[in-house]
């Protein structure tokens, strides 16, 4: 029998009931879910699947163990006894990163010096500069929870994005959201405000099935026990679910020519540039195709640019759109709660709460 580990799924806060989704369709069932993540159970298979199909997921850690320790001769003897020649060779570098809360150990530099000659210890060979692992220690109460990363880049990073447009929204945010507004490609879409085309891009994914993670790599794939065959098969099975066409169409607006060029370049580098239609106007000159669909943007929020009439004239102009030409459309804007949002004249009620650069965000969605 495959052993099983338990791991931890780091999420972009306000998306852990989205990601839990996620997983549940992967056949797997979450053991908790907490603040930031979730946990789950589960063999090589089930990691290698949550890597390669989560789309609001951060990173996958795996609980490698729980020791405590009051002291550093204490620590250093309990890190070198845990299992490290699962997932670092020997001589591979380690980047450790610490956290302490209500513990006698609370230096985070020596804890991290100390976990690294622990590792040197277990698998006797000093670290010669391959290719890192990222380790995580988190100490609360004088009880120290030790995991490994799995996924090396963030998992926003799908491999697709060449250029970037003013404040680019990140994949696993545009995700979350379509996935909250219960978009699974069968109806039409329209990114009223594209910028890069991080929305219309993830759109095109999740309507095509197409798993995220088919064209990066991840760091579970320089672990001694990595499983070449397993990875292939699980990644052959993703392949053969993806549809060939789309099943709705998908339109990407911008009224700025540079984030139209950004946005096309990459759903070149994407290999979608076909699936998605992608319009340099106004939002104002576009009108609905069919009775229903899904409008959805993520507009200047003023934040960088200063608040001015001209932002709440664009907000206003936002409510007209979504509550007059596509009035029979579901719609939602993710952008702050207060003036702007009121501006659009629309009856709002919030599905997520999130963090968008640092700024706290909704998504908001247009009341039927």
């Amino acid at each position: 029998m495959a052993r099983e580990n338990i791991y931890f799924i780091v999420t972009p806060p306000g998306l852990e009931q989205i990601c839990a989704g996620e997983v549940r369709s992967l056949g797997i069932e979450p053991l908790s879910i907490s603040s930031c993540g979730l946990e789950f159970a589960g063999g090589l298979r089930e990691l290698y699947l949550a890597n390669l199909w989560l789309r609001s997921a951060s990173r996958i850690l795996v609980r490698l163990g729980e020791i405590s320790a009051r002291d550093f001769p204490s620590l250093f003897q309990k890190l070198a006894k845990l299992p490290w020649g699962r997932f670092v060779k020997p001589g591979q570098d380690c980047r450790v990163s610490v956290s302490c809360h209500s513990s006698r150990l609370n230096h985070s530099g020596r804890i991290a010096d100390t976990c690294r000659k622990a590792i040197v210890r277990a698998l006797g060979q000093d670290f010669s500069g391959e290719a890192e692992v990222r380790i995580y220690l988190r100490f609360v109460d004088d009880r120290c929870q030790v995991s490994v990363d799995s996924s090396g880049e963030h998992l926003h990073r799908r491999g697709y994005r060449q250029a970037h447009g003013a404040a680019p929204l990140r994949e696993t945010l545009a995700a979350g959201c379509l996935l909250a507004c219960g978009y699974d490609g069968r109806r039409p879409l329209i990114d009223l405000m594209t910028g890069s085309g991080t929305f219309a891009l993830e759109a095109a994914m999740i309507a095509l099935n197409r798993a995220p993670g088919l064209t990066r790599s991840f760091t579970f794939m320089d672990w001694p026990k990595f499983r070449p065959g397993l990875w292939q098969q699980v990644c052959d099975e993703a392949v053969s679910r993806q549809h060939k066409t789309m099943p709705a169409s998908i339109v990407a607006v911008d009224s700025n020519p540079k984030a139209i060029a950004a946005a096309e370049a990459n759903l070149v580098s994407a290999g979608v540039q076909e699936k998605i239609d992608l319009r340099c106007c106004a939002m104002q000159e576009l009108e609905a195709v069919g009775e229903e669909g899904l409008l959805i943007c993520n507009p200047p929020y003023g934040e960088r640019i200063g608040r001015h009439a001209a932002l709440t004239a664009l907000y206003r102009d936002l409510g007209h759109v979504y509550g007059q030409r596509f009035s029979s459309w579901r719609g939602a804007i993710l952008c702050p709660d207060g003036v702007l949002l009121r501006a659009t004249r629309l009856p709002m009620e919030p599905l997520l709460r999130l963090s968008n650069g640092g700024i706290r965000v909704g998504l908001f969605r247009k009341k039927s």
